[in-house]
């Protein structure tokens, strides 16, 4: 049954609101082909009467996949024409855009922007989506800590610099507290971020730095010890905003997103739960609407601290919400998995065995929320269970059994 009047989903992707570089993908690993492959996971959020725009026609075997375990998904279109990004090719498409104004629906993006300010406006719909002045407040980082002073929430020690007075602010802070993190004004999974705790951190960072946009700042803060990055996520509606829950996150070594687990340790933490209501109250007096990520961190010395207010989509949110969809308590999303490139759903389930896939009757397994193709051949997996052992003995079959196929195949890691 559909939670809410009908929606359309446009997950489009306007790269110069990510970061630098991320429409070449060189330096971070999301190129072009690989942001429009982003636009079908919006298929995770829909139900029957909602309708999704995606950039290319859904694997079917995918498609059946989901009916046969319960995720009936809404109908979906490809814009016949082009464009640099999904909106500007769906706004080509006439018939398309006169088939939508013909109805009554939300337009859900992945993030919100000018685009799709624009769209609602031709199709004559509301947005959901918060107003572009507030969203490009929110998507620089330079902006969070004047907002948690004037919530009057905990704060990390921060000094904001621009590129050419990077390094010198940097190798000052360095040698004050032995350890720095640094993080680029807009970036989005851990990219953009520099962990400083040697002097060849500093060239490396005053290399990666010349390739930014002359006009990028960067946000400066002590190293702290982390044990634990949790994310609270929120729908933020005109009456209101609902906590949906935290997960909690793995990072790698270098701080890029690697996935995250659901539930967290901090998920009723009443420190963290206190913290998160009152930026989401905040944003919904602001004239928030959608869904928004806010990641924390827990020191070793047990303070949390809001690191990042993500206002969009979150990788996150698709197991979260197919969590609660499938009747299940525990998640695990497992991003990156190499297993080469594959043709296609039925590929990658024989690859990872059927048997792992997700059984309603057996009330576990995968559901994979990307599948490895020619321009990204990893594998991003969602793992459901009703508890934390079954969750991850079932990641521990997962990744035993795609490390001997790439080992196999001659697949890198």
């Amino acid at each position: 049954m559909n939670p809410r009047p009908p929606t359309l989903y446009i997950h489009s992707l306007e790269a110069d609101r990510l970061g630098d570089g991320l429409s070449t993908g060189e330096a971070s690993g999301l190129g072009g082909t690989v942001l429009r492959a982003l636009s079908s996971r919006a298929m995770y959020l829909s139900y029957p009467h909602d309708a999704i725009v995606v950039d290319a026609e859904p694997d079917p075997d995918l498609l059946s996949f989901l009916t046969s375990i319960g995720i009936d998904i809404g109908e979906w279109h490809v814009p016949s024409r082009e464009g640099a990004t999904l909106v500007q090719r769906m706004l080509a498409d006439t018939d398309l855009m006169e088939a939508f104004r013909k109805r009554s629906m939300t337009l859900s993006p992945y993030m919100g922007g000018e685009e799709i300010q624009g769209l609602a406006s031709k199709l004559g719909v509301q947005a959901s989506t918060p107003p572009t002045p507030l969203l490009d407040t929110l998507n620089l980082k330079s902006n969070l800590q004047p907002i948690l002073v004037e919530l009057g929430l905990p704060t990390i020690p921060t000094t904001i610099t621009n590129r050419n007075d990077l390094i010198g602010a940097t190798r000052t802070l360095f040698e004050e507290t032995g350890a720095v993190m640094v993080r680029s004004d807009l970036s989005i999974g851990g990219l953009g971020v520099w962990k400083i705790e040697q002097d060849s951190d500093i060239a490396t960072l005053q290399l990666d730095a010349q390739r930014s946009n002359p006009d990028r700042l960067f946000i400066l803060q002590p190293l702290l010890d982390v044990t634990n990055s949790p994310n609270a996520q929120y729908e933020i509606t005109q009456q209101g905003f609902q906590f949906l829950g935290v997960s909690e996150q793995q990072m790698t070594q270098s701080f890029a997103f690697g996935g995250n687990e659901f539930p967290s340790p901090f998920g009723n933490d009443p420190r963290l739960i206190e913290q998160s209501d009152r930026v989401a109250e905040w944003l919904h007096t602001k004239g928030y609407l959608g869904l928004v990520g806010i990641d924390f961190i827990v020191t070793v010395d047990d303070h949390i601290y809001i690191v990042e207010i993500n206002p969009r989509v979150n990788t996150s949110t698709f197991p979260l919400m197919l969590c609660s969809r499938l009747g299940r308590k525990a998640f695990r999303l497992v991003t990156g998995i190499p297993i080469g490139a594959h043709t296609g759903f039925q590929q990658m389930a024989e690859t990872i065995s059927p048997d792992l896939l997700y059984d309603p009757n057996r009330g576990n397994g995968v559901i994979p929320l990307m599948i490895p193709s020619s321009s990204r051949p990893v594998l991003d997996a969602m793992v459901f269970a009703d508890d934390l052992d079954t969750l991850r003995s079932l990641c521990n079959v997962l990744s035993s059994r795609t490390r001997a196929f790439t080992a196999a195949a001659g697949v890198k890691s």
